[in-house]
């Protein structure tokens, strides 16, 4: 397997320091739009700190609710005036700072959203083929969504995620289930350790399922972020 990009989700309710701690140990950062969390300024000061750190960035839209997740998914036309919206502003924004925004990942609810919402998966293709330059996306790696996208001649990353849990189906677990997030850092690490050797991702009920990805997530949020980080960045490379 070639090597993985790690990425993480930033500029969300993390402390600037926290900020700063986690950039320096990534390949690539979701930046939040300022919307779902965070803030216009906390955006341009984490575009800031990535260009000063050389990570690849990309623009994490997500709902304007607490946290972006567990809300109604929206209507077609409103995930379409959402994701141009937060598109445009944070695209005016890298401009300004002089980053190059190269992908899209989506936060929370709408993430998922695509993998089951034909009618939202093509707004999602549809905006990152008006997008100019165009965008790349990070989707979920065996996903419905990923094989879609690459189809429409989209560039996908697709991802897996060190700190959250599989159910036999190849998706997440939903973050109420037990074991929906991984907290000990031991466990997240050994468990990738397995999927790099074999190629196989631990799942629910103790099984594995065949699963490959370019990219692994580690959430700002997540109780042990910063050492799940720095013992992925020694044993991944």
């Amino acid at each position: 397997m070639g090597k993985l990009i790690l990425n993480c989700d930033l500029g969300e309710h993390e402390s600037v320091a926290q900020t700063k701690r986690l950039m320096a140990l990534v390949d690539a950062a979701n930046i939040c739009c300022g919307v779902h969390a965070g803030s216009e300024a906390k955006l341009r000061s984490t575009l800031e700190l990535a260009k000063r750190h050389g990570v690849l960035v990309g623009a994490h839209p997500g709902l304007a609710v607490a946290g972006g997740r567990g809300a109604a998914v929206p209507s077609a036309v409103a995930f379409d005036a959402l994701l141009c919206d937060q598109l445009t502003s944070f695209a005016g924004i890298a401009a300004e700072v002089g980053v190059t925004v190269r992908y899209v990942k989506l936060h929370g609810t709408l993430y998922h959203a695509v993998e089951h919402v034909p009618a939202l998966a093509e707004v999602f293709v549809s905006q990152m083929q008006s997008m100019q330059p165009s965008f790349g996306i990070f989707a979920l790696a065996g996903g419905t969504f990923a094989p879609f996208a690459r189809a429409a001649g989209i560039r996908v990353w697709e991802e897996l995620f060190a700190d959250r849990g599989y159910s036999a189906d190849g998706q997440l677990m939903p973050r109420g289930q037990p074991g929906a997030v991984i907290d000990e850092v031991k466990l997240a690490v050994e468990r990738m350790q397995r999927w790099r050797e074999r190629g196989a991702m631990a799942v629910d009920g103790g099984s594995s399922i065949p699963l490959s990805g370019e990219t692994l997530c580690v959430h700002s949020d997540s109780p042990h972020a910063l050492p799940l980080l720095a013992s992925l960045r020694r044993i991944l490379g």
